[in-house]
Formats: C-alpha cells, structure tokens, sequence
C-alpha cells in the first residue's frame, strides 16, 4: 500500500546521547533532558520489580536472560522494519519476524498518513522521548507506539507504555503546537508471533489521565536526583 505524505510537514528532530557524571541525557536543540524510558526504569514501583525478580527466580537467571534477550531482539528489529516501511522504504521481513509482521501488518495497512517516525520531541518540565509513529490512522491523527510481547497483554499490566505514549504527546503538542497541531489519541499495538495485533487505544481524556501518573513519576525521578 502507498501512503500519503503527510498535509503538514514536520521538522525531524535529531537527538544526541551525552553522559554527565554517570548519567545519561538526550541533547536536542539546545535541552538536555533524560529520556522517557530511563525515568520510567528508574521509578518502576517495587510490586513491578518483585513480580519480575521472581519470574526470573522461577525460570533461572540464565533462562530469564535469554528469553528477554530473544525478545529485545525481535522488538528492535520489527521497530526496524515498521519505521522503513513507514517510510515508503522497502523491506526484507526475516522468518523469525514473520508471526510478528504478519500481527501487525494489518494495522499498519490502516495507516493512511505519515507525519512523524522515530523524531526526537522534547517537553519543558524535563524529559525527551522519541514516538515510534505520528500518523493518520483511521481519519484522526494518532500517535503510535510498537510493542512485541509472546503472550496477550491486559491494559492494567502495561500501564508504564500509557504513561510513555502520554508522555511523548504532551512532548509532540508542546514542539509542534505552533504549526496548529494537537494530539488528543494514542494507540499502543503489541505485535504478537501467532495472532493478530492487540490494539490499545488511548482517548484524550485517558492520555490526560495517564499524563498526571507520568508527571507524579517524573517528579519523583527529579527528586531521585536533586
């Protein structure tokens, strides 16, 4: 399928990664700021990481070691595939990639506009993040995120991707707000290797909900490092 290029044209913001004093920071235009997942990571409540320290003990570290790997692995490389495909670029799907290809693909044939892939957006209260996709999807401009998973996910257990995606569009309204462009939906897509993609689709009024649970661990991030 052909996409459209998009009816507004978006400045694509490259960011630059700096450490300070054993830190990592993102540099863009003149901020810097950390990013979206490091303040999601370091401000993990204790149930999340007890739950993922026992999963571990249950199956072995080295097992727990490989699963996650295999896992980083295909995500990274679908997120390859989707941001060229996105871009009207060819692509080469590898059989490893294929289950998950064929879960999302579908989704993204829904796709009927391409403004933003992978840019940097920054926001004033402190942080930087990096939409995988702002899009016209389904007539409503959308700000997507990729995920992989090999099991269904229910939307109580990831609610750290809603604080993400409600983090990067307050990021994207702030950067782009005086080009008249606001974003008032989301979608989170977990790819999975034997099924069709689960579609997690986030209103304005959940983003604005899950963007005040993102600022409570933003701050609690900043208070880490005061």
């Amino acid at each position: 399928m052909a996409l459209r290029g998009p009816a507004v044209q978006l400045v694509h913001y490259r960011a630059r990664r700096v450490r300070v004093n054993q830190r990592s920071y993102y540099e863009v235009e003149g901020h810097r700021f950390p990013g979206v997942t490091t303040i999601l990571s370091a401000t993990k409540p204790r149930a999340d990481r007890e739950a993922l320290q026992r999963w571990q003990q249950s199956v072995g570290v080295d097992v727990a070691k490989q699963i996650t790997g295999r896992a980083a692995s295909a995500g990274t490389r679908l997120h390859r595939q989707i941001a060229a495909y996105l871009r009207g670029e060819d692509i080469e799907i590898v059989p490893e990639l294929a289950g998950y290809w064929a879960s999302v693909e579908p989704l993204l044939q829904e796709v009927e506009e391409v403004l933003l892939v992978e840019g940097a957006v920054w926001h004033d209260l402190g942080f930087v993040g990096f939409p995988d996709a702002l899009v016209v999807y389904r007539g409503e401009l959308c700000l997507c995120d990729w995920k992989t998973a090999r099991k269904p996910k229910q939307l109580d257990w990831i609610t750290d991707y809603c604080f993400q995606v409600a983090a990067y569009r307050a990021a994207v309204n702030a950067v782009y707000g005086d080009l008249g462009l606001e974003v008032s939906r989301a979608m989170v897509a977990i790819a999975l290797d034997d099924q069709p993609a689960q579609r997690f689709e986030l209103s304005m009024e959940d983003l604005n909900s899950y963007w005040s649970g993102f600022q409570q661990r933003l701050r609690q991030f900043q208070g880490f490092r005061s």
